[in-house]
């Protein structure tokens, strides 16, 4: 929009010095002055539209429009100011403060040249306005450069906060990933105390009510009922418990196997070597057979492995993300990355293992950007379909 603004007011302004070349002209305008014209429009063009960007070409363009608005007037007239108002502007937005500084005094030697005939007040007048044109466009350069350090500054912005945004969705989703495995651990935890205290319990009940019933026949069959009956309650009681466990402890259990696995090798390793590392998964879960989660905790250990030992990284994310058929497992390090990837024994492994169960892994590194890894595995069909 300002660039438009400013070819308008370039082009008025190359209107109006045409017009004060063909209403103050002081001989008959010829071929000569015709091509001088021609060269000083394609000059101030070429300098606003192509040249701009290149400080040095825009001194060499400003310098040979000023020699050029000097031979013009000087031989066929004109206004003076408007020679130079576009000169001015440019030198002004375009040159560092030295360079421009060097323009304005050339215009102004310009200017006291070309009104050395024209009488004091009209080279009072326009020394005046050459002045004030030149305080507009240090102005406008003010302006421009805040405009542009606030748009920097808007355009920060907005990134920092789609960064945390996205960091926020991040932690959310580590969040939920964290609270599901915290009571889900709680469960198992209650699970195996039921059935370690619980259970063994009343196992040994029956197992004593069978020796009683047993030692009661001798003595009285009243005596061998009643222990019968007790055994029997005892029975029942024990089949609770474990209906109980199997409703605490569902199928869906299976599904976290693999997940708990992994989050524990996670907390070991953070634990050793103070690494942060984020754990997340998605909220549909499908049970990997003993083959594929030994394959996903192998990665995972590698993984953190060459985080450690080659990537020097302070922080790995982890996700393993479920769907109808794959498992995507992504890996990613902040480590100082490299330019080439070497395979160790342990990649190779886990190349050979994950091609093994039709599956196929990605990686991307750059030096100093870190390690990322994606493996996709294609999970068993019995498994995918449960």
């Amino acid at each position: 929009m300002e660039d438009r603004f400013m070819a308008i007011f370039r082009y008025i302004i190359i209107g109006l010095i045409i017009l004060g070349f063909a209403s103050f002209n002081i001989r008959d305008i010829d071929e000569y002055g015709v091509i001088l014209l021609l060269l000083f429009i394609i000059n101030n063009n070429l300098r606003f539209f192509i040249l701009k960007n290149k400080q040095n070409f825009v001194f060499i363009s400003l310098m040979m429009e000023i020699i050029l608005s000097a031979i013009i007037y000087e031989y066929y007239g004109g206004i003076v100011l408007f020679y130079f108002v576009s000169s001015i502007l440019d030198g002004i937005l375009f040159l560092n403060n030295k360079l421009n500084i060097i323009i304005g005094l050339m215009i102004y030697l310009t200017v006291i040249l070309m009104s050395k005939d024209a009488g004091f007040k009209m080279l009072a007048l326009n020394l005046g306005v050459v002045t004030i044109l030149i305080f507009i466009s240090y102005y406008m350069k003010y302006e421009y450069r805040q405009k542009l350090a606030a748009e920097k500054l808007y355009y920060r912005l907005k990134l920092s906060e789609e960064r945390l945004k996205k960091a926020n969705m991040d932690l959310e989703m580590y969040a939920d990933s964290v609270r599901e495995l915290t009571a889900m651990r709680e469960r198992n935890r209650i699970s195996r105390e039921i059935h370690d205290s619980v259970g063994h319990s009343l196992s040994t009940i029956i197992i004593q009510l069978g020796a009683i019933e047993k030692m009661a026949k001798k003595d009285g069959k009243t005596a061998a009922l009643m222990a019968e009956n007790l055994r029997e309650f005892a029975k029942d009681g024990l089949e609770e418990v474990r209906k109980a466990l199997r409703e605490l402890k569902p199928m869906e259990m299976e599904k976290y196997e693999s997940i708990i696995a992994v989050e524990n090798l996670i907390r070991q390793f953070s634990k050793l070597t103070g690494v942060d590392v984020k754990f997340g998964f998605s909220k549909e879960k499908i049970p990997l057979n003993e083959e594929e989660s030994l394959v996903v905790y192998r990665i995972v250990q590698e993984f953190l492995s060459n985080s450690v030992r080659h990537g020097k990284a302070s922080k790995v994310n982890i996700f393993m993300n479920f769907n109808e058929d794959h498992l995507i497992l992504t890996l990613r390090d902040n480590g100082v990355g490299t330019d080439k990837v070497e395979k160790g024994m342990g990649l190779t492994n886990i190349w050979e293992r994950v091609r093994e169960l039709g599956g196929h892994i990605q990686y991307s590194t750059e030096r100093g950007k870190g390690f990322l890894l994606r493996v996709v595995l294609n999970l068993k069909k019995e498994y995918a379909g449960e």
